[in-house]
This record gives C-alpha cells, sequence and structure tokens, in this order.
C-alpha cells in the first residue's frame, strides 16, 4: 500500500478515532510515528486519547507530554495532561498544568472548571467555589452549576446550593437532575412544601 502524505494520514486518523474504530487507528498512528520518528504531535496526541478511552491512564499521560514536549503552547495538550493527572487522583499536579495552561493568557472555561473539580477533591472548597464560578462566568454548562451545589451542599449551606441550582434551572429547564435535586435540598432545610413540588414536577 502506497505512504500517505502526513496530513492525509492525520485526516484518516482522525476520521478512525471519531468513528472509534480504535485498532485501525492505532495501527495508522504507529505507522506514522515510525515515518516520522516519533515526533509527530497529531498521531501522539490521538493514539493517548485512544489509550485512555481503553483505560490506560498512565501511558496516555506520558504520551500527552510528549505531545506537549513537541507543542508547549497547545492549550489542547496541557488540557489533557491535565485531565489524564486528574483521573490518576494527581489533583495537586493536574492544577499546576491547568495554571501553566493558564499562562498561556487563554481564559478557558474547561480549565477553570477542571481546577474547581481538583480543588474540590482536595476540599479547597472556597478555591473550588472560585474557580467554578469563573467557568460559569466564561461559558455556563449545567455541570458546572452541579459540582457548585454540590460544594454547598457539602458544606450544609443548602440555601446557596438551591440559589444555584434555580439559576441552573433557569438556564437549562430541561435538565432532569435539577428537579429532584432541589427537591432534595429543600428537605434538608426542612421546607417539605417546596420540595415535594419539585420533586413532584420532575
Amino acid at each position: 500500500m502506497p505512504q500517505q502524505p502526513p496530513a492525509a494520514a492525520n485526516a484518516r486518523i482522525h476520521q478512525l478515532y471519531t468513528r472509534a474504530e480504535y485498532e485501525p487507528c492505532l495501527a495508522l498512528i504507529d505507522d506514522a510515528l515510525r515515518r516520522a520518528n516519533g515526533a509527530d504531535e497529531y498521531p501522539i496526541y490521538v493514539k493517548a486519547l485512544t489509550l485512555r478511552q481503553q483505560g490506560r491512564i498512565a501511558e496516555s499521560l506520558h504520551l500527552f507530554q510528549a505531545a506537549t514536549a513537541l507543542n508547549p503552547t497547545n492549550l489542547a495538550n496541557l488540557k489533557q495532561v491535565g485531565r489524564s493527572l486528574y483521573l490518576l487522583g494527581r489533583h495537586r499536579a493536574a492544577i499546576d498544568v491547568y495554571l501553566e495552561a493558564q499562562s498561556i493568557g487563554v481564559d478557558d472555561w474547561e480549565i477553570w472548571h477542571n481546577k474547581g473539580l481538583c480543588h474540590l477533591y482536595l476540599k479547597n472548597h472556597d478555591d473550588a467555589i472560585a474557580s467554578l464560578q469563573r467557568a460559569n462566568e466564561i461559558e455556563r454548562h449545567d455541570s458546572t452549576f452541579l459540582q457548585l451545589g454540590k460544594i454547598h451542599s457539602l458544606r450544609e449551606d443548602y440555601e446557596a446550593a438551591i440559589d444555584v441550582y434555580l439559576e441552573a434551572l433557569e438556564f437549562s429547564p430541561e435538565n432532569p437532575e435539577l428537579l429532584p435535586t432541589i427537591g432534595l435540598a429543600y428537605l434538608r432545610l426542612g421546607q417539605s412544601q417546596k420540595a415535594f413540588a419539585h420533586l413532584g414536577n420532575s
């Protein structure tokens, strides 16, 4: 079979990955990396994504770090390094990577959100709230609202949690998680009528 030029090979790699055809995708990636002496950023990046899909998180981290070494200012690489560190439970290291990514100068929702999750796992609740609120200022997402409400609930500040969930409900009235979550928060406050109204509506 004739060798494909790098751009065509990368397009085919992307196509196979998005179709979840992982085995032929990995075979094509390994061929592309042999031809590039291991120094082609995109195949490394997609191989790392594929391995993480397969649960091989430590291997994926190594590859994302290799992609970052090839292109240190690529925000996508840094975000994936942070994500793999987070999945490995290395939350402080992940925060350091997210701070490095932010130093590039892009105010990115995903970075603030994931940094908030890391702070949550480290029980730095104030930092977690600040990060998640900043994420929502950049771009509102159901997942960010839910994590914010969760932190307030962990602190037994159910009124603050309800405020967050009600704002989320205005933003995303079709989300099936919100109404029962609001109902349970009202139950914890002893406001049974409001609780059952929201639980009933869910």
